[in-house]
């Protein structure tokens, strides 16, 4: 487990370092190395939060957890307050600080995934579904849908399904839950013109390729130029037509600079990454920390998949930045923050399995099973 956590922290440094070529490639035509220097800082704040967070015992998030979920609550709420949220694009999504801006839906799904685990711990077997705790993290959904930003809650309730599938609620209402939140996200979906748009130029985006089509028909012919070696880093010419290539469309410019291979390492480490999660969920030292592991691995898969998906035009624009790689601060903090608390989990775990059984004394102490340690694996958290 030591070298799995060592990979999983090394893996997602080299996706950020990638990151910064290709932002540095993206952007260089038109503003030189400043978004290079920019996204240095970015990685350097990632790691400096990855470093931290790693340290942290994942029993104490239960102190954290409320301070998270308020900060949060309140960052979401000014968001929305006019001349205090930044405005871009018809969406309210920014925080400007001067010195640097905060996207607060990214701090969302870590906040949503963390309070959830909490909660749902404590729990008994086999209870229905936490409707208290699932109505609080619901006010974060509905915050970042207002704002709006489908794709970022898309992936924060995901996150929240990984928690509750770890967990021990009931299947039969797992199940039950996960098909009105699919219903109701198709709902959603449809409900907003744009997003309807969005959909049916899915269907078929060389029918609107001078329109709504663009974005994704430009994608595509940018990861067919790279063909299988790639034209080269710095060199991508059609992919500069490509609207959001530092940010959503990032992989189309792997495509094209680096090819298939490019892309098949990026995926296979990005799949790393997830496996790796999977992994410390199944072992984790308690229920607490596997539904925390299982919700931010969760929340990686799915924005991974979506924005592969979207700049390969297999699944439906969704505005999601790719993992470690693409241009934004607040995403590439929270993928840090998840990678250290998922190698903290996995930490804990190792040490748990290392504890041994004290021996048997001449007078058993019934409260700890015949002078037995309780196996930390069977806490709640």
């Amino acid at each position: 487990m030591a070298l799995l956590r060592t990979n999983l922290f090394l893996v997602a440094l080299g996706l950020s370092l990638l990151g910064m070529v290709m932002v540095y490639s993206a952007t260089y035509r038109d503003f030189g190395a400043h978004f290079l220097f920019v996204r240095l800082w970015h990685v350097a704040l990632g790691v400096t939060v990855f470093a931290i967070v790693s340290r942290v015992r994942y029993t104490t998030w239960r102190k954290f957890a409320p301070g998270l979920y308020v900060s949060v609550l309140v960052m979401l709420l000014l968001v929305l307050v006019p001349g205090v949220g930044v405005e871009a694009g018809g969406a309210r999504r920014w925080l400007d600080l001067g010195v640097f801006s905060l996207q607060p839906a990214e701090f969302a799904k870590l906040a949503a995934v963390v309070a959830l685990s909490c909660a749902v711990a404590r729990l008994p077997a086999g209870c229905g579904m936490p409707l208290r705790p699932l109505a609080i993290v619901g006010v974060l959904f509905v915050l970042v849908l207002v704002e709006p930003d489908f794709g970022t809650s898309v992936v924060l309730l995901a996150g929240v399904a990984g928690v509750l599938w770890a967990s021990e609620v009931r299947t039969r209402d797992l199940l039950l839950a996960g098909g009105a939140g699919i219903v109701a996200l198709v709902g959603v979906m449809f409900l907003e013109p744009y997003r309807r748009q969005r959909f049916m130029t899915f269907l078929d985006p060389w029918a609107v390729s001078d329109d709504s089509g663009y974005q994704i028909v430009q994608s595509l012919v940018a990861i067919k130029t790279g063909s299988v070696f790639g034209t080269g880093a710095g060199s991508g010419g059609q992919a500069a037509t490509v609207p959001e290539i530092q940010t959503d469309m990032i992989f189309a410019l792997i495509g094209e600079e680096l090819g298939l291979f490019g892309m098949m390492a990026v995926i296979a480490a990005l799949g790393f990454i997830l496996l790796a999660g999977l992994r410390i969920a199944f072992h984790a030292p308690s229920i607490m920390a596997r539904c925390m592991a299982a919700g931010l691995t969760t929340m990686l898969a799915v924005q991974t998949t979506f924005n592969l998906g979207a700049a390969m035009g297999v699944l439906p624009l969704a505005g999601i930045t790719l993992p470690f790689i693409s241009y934004g601060g607040s995403s590439l903090i929270v993928c840090f923050a998840a990678v250290g608390i998922l190698h903290r989990i996995s930490e804990d775990s190792e040490r748990a399995r290392e504890i041994t059984p004290r021996k048997t004394s001449a007078r058993p102490d019934s409260r700890r099973g015949y002078g037995r340690t309780r196996d930390p694996r069977a806490l709640r958290g």
